[in-house]
Parts: C-alpha cells; sequence; structure tokens
C-alpha cells in the first residue's frame, strides 16, 4: 500500500519542486517575473502594467489607460505564483495580452491594416476561350497579386460566390465589400490571333485595361492598359498565353499602385536571441520604436526553451537591412546575426549566445 501511495505522489511531489522552482525568464506561457510588493494582488497589478509596454505597436496617450486597464484585471493575465513575505516569481501571459490588446485595435500602428489586402476580380475575357469561367487573364492576376503578397478573388468563379444587385460600380462595390475585399478591379480583356507567314504559327494578341476602385468609392483611382504578343502552333493557345501574359503585366501595376496607396508601409520580423530578460528586451522595442522609419514594434512570439523572441515591427519608407543598420548605430552592444531583404526579417543577439 505504501509503494502504491508513493507512486501515486511522485507527480505532484516533482510538479511541486518544478513550482517551486520557478525562476525569472521566459517561460511556456509567456514569463515569470521576480517582484517585491506587499500583497500578492500588488504585485500582480506591478508585473502586469510593467508588461504592457512590451506589446502596444506604439507608445501614445493610449499607452497610460491601457496600463491602467489591464492592472485592474492583473489576475486575467498571470498564471503560476510563488510569492512569500513580500517578494517572489508571477507568470505573465503573453497570448492575453496580445488576444485583448488586439481587440481593442492597439497591435498596429494607425494605417497598417491586420490582414493581406484583397482584390475582387471582374474581368469580361473572349467567351470562346472561357474554361469553366475563369479565363487566362483573370487567372493570371490572381497569381500575379498572389505572388506581390495580396489575396485576389475572381467574381467569375462560382466558387467565390459574388453576388451584386447591379452592374454599375456602386452595386459591384457593395458586393466587393460583403466578400471582405479592399480593392476591385473591373477588366475588359480582347484577343485575336492571325497566321504568322514567316514563323507559319499563330501570333496572339491580347490587351487588357482595367480600372482599379477602392471597396470605399465608385469613382475609378487609376486605369492601366497592358498589351502581350505570343506565337503559338495552336491558334486558340496563342490567344490564351497572350492573356495570360497581359494579366501578369497587369497584375504588377495594380499592386504597385496599392502598395504605393499604403504610403510605403511594410511589416517586418525581428529574431531575438537571448531575449530572456525582460527589462533588456523592453529597452531593445524602445530603441526600435525610436528608430527613424519605424511606426512601431511590438513583441509578438516567444520561445521559452530556446530563449528567443520574435518582435514584429511596422515599417514606412524604410526596408529591413535600413533598420538593421539604424538599430545597430543606436545600440552598439546589439549584435547583428543576419538580415533577409526578401523576406523583410532580420536576427540579432543580446547575449553571448550563438543563433542556430
Amino acid at each position: 500500500m505504501k509503494k502504491v501511495l508513493a507512486v501515486m505522489l511522485a507527480p505532484l511531489i516533482l510538479g511541486a519542486c518544478s513550482f517551486g522552482r520557478m525562476k525569472p525568464g521566459l517561460t511556456k506561457a509567456g514569463a515569470a517575473v521576480a517582484v517585491s510588493a506587499s500583497t500578492i494582488e500588488e504585485a500582480r497589478r506591478l508585473v502586469v502594467g510593467d508588461a504592457v509596454e512590451l506589446f502596444l505597436a506604439s507608445s501614445s496617450s493610449m499607452s497610460v489607460k491601457t496600463t491602467e486597464a489591464f492592472a485592474a484585471r492583473a489576475s486575467d493575465f498571470t498564471g503560476r505564483e510563488r510569492f512569500k513575505k513580500g517578494k517572489g516569481s508571477i507568470e505573465l501571459k503573453f497570448s492575453r495580452f496580445l488576444i485583448d490588446l488586439d481587440k481593442e485595435g492597439l497591435l498596429r500602428p494607425e494605417g497598417f491594416t491586420s490582414r493581406e489586402p484583397r482584390v475582387l476580380l471582374l474581368v469580361s475575357e473572349p467567351q470562346g476561350i472561357l474554361d469553366l469561367g475563369v479565363g487566362p487573364a483573370a487567372d493570371a492576376l490572381r497569381r500575379g497579386l498572389s505572388a506581390y503578397g495580396m489575396s485576389a478573388i475572381d467574381g467569375r468563379d462560382a466558387l467565390n460566390d459574388f453576388l451584386s444587385k447591379g452592374k454599375d460600380p456602386d452595386a459591384l462595390a457593395a458586393g466587393a465589400a460583403r466578400l471582405g475585399a479592399d480593392w476591385m478591379l473591373i477588366a475588359a480583356a480582347s484577343a485575336s490571333a492571325e497566321l504568322d507567314p514567316v514563323t507559319r504559327s499563330w501570333r496572339g494578341r491580347a490587351t487588357l485595361i482595367a480600372d482599379q476602385y477602392k471597396v470605399t468609392s465608385s469613382t475609378p483611382l487609376a486605369q492601366f492598359q497592358s498589351s502581350a504578343s505570343v506565337l503559338d502552333v495552336s491558334s486558340v493557345s496563342a490567344r490564351g498565353k497572350a492573356l495570360d501574359n497581359a494579366g501578369e503585366e497587369t497584375a504588377s501595376k495594380v499592386a504597385a499602385a496599392i502598395k504605393q496607396s499604403l504610403g510605403g508601409r511594410s511589416e517586418g520580423a525581428v529574431f531575438v536571441l537571448g531575449g530572456s530578460d525582460l527589462n533588456r528586451l523592453k529597452r531593445l522595442i524602445v530603441d526600435l520604436r525610436a528608430v527613424e522609419g519605424v511606426d512601431g514594434a511590438y513583441l509578438g512570439i516567444w520561445r521559452g526553451e530556446e530563449e528567443s523572441v520574435v518582435l514584429r515591427v511596422f515599417l514606412t519608407g524604410l526596408k529591413i537591412d535600413g533598420l538593421a543598420a539604424r538599430l545597430l548605430r543606436r545600440d552598439p552592444s546589439v549584435t547583428l546575426l543576419s538580415v533577409e531583404p526578401g523576406s523583410g526579417r532580420l536576427a540579432v543577439e543580446l547575449s553571448g549566445r550563438s543563433f542556430e
């Protein structure tokens, strides 16, 4: 009986020992923070109020109000606790900070949307070349916009269930809004093929004219025209490939216009090794926010077992390699490990350990 009881109690004893050894630093849930206070309630308020600044994308007039509001509900943001005679450690639940701040719209600076731009495509193509209601020009537009980090919805594809009460821009824009689109592209494609006497093959020619609308307006913001010419042994294939090329060219123009409308805004990620010291991490975030061209930064991902974190950064007129250079000038103690301009990522080190 004693042996059975010992086996049953072993997990509880091990868990209690583990709990008792809770040390300051990153954890699976967030971070354990050392604190001194007269009561456990005051300790919770202190650690929660001090941590809010890690997650607000940018310092603003809302910072004080948000800190006070979160501190008043401190128990919602804390987990494990070890507190005795005015001292101890309290675990912060980082995911709860992110969820609540996202609901209040405080994770992103003004002007930065929470998702990729969505574009509704309404493309009229030659009926003889359409396949299942989706033509090559529209398909090329969709693929091209996706390559530029945008989501395209083909209004002619029955799977998207696009409905409009009319064919005028106002009615179409209302239908686009119901699908969650930010932009609308109304386009008409034409294609022809003629026999090339020199090559004895078919020369397909295509033109795509597109009007770009913001869903909130029925006035076109821009018009694009693209033309393409392709040789093929099949007249149908020549026309289809020409339409495809015209669609790809238009996609690049539309994507450039949308990005320009965003004012050069972009998002990046800063991978930080040695981020278990929250005070040091907070200083890094403050330094990032102070860099010219950075509109905001916050703690987005944490890995307790690796003592590393990922910071989300919001940039205007600044690329990730430019951010790396300015950050190093501002804080020479930071070690730059890598920069990936194509993916908008950089990695830095706050301790003597190497980044794997």
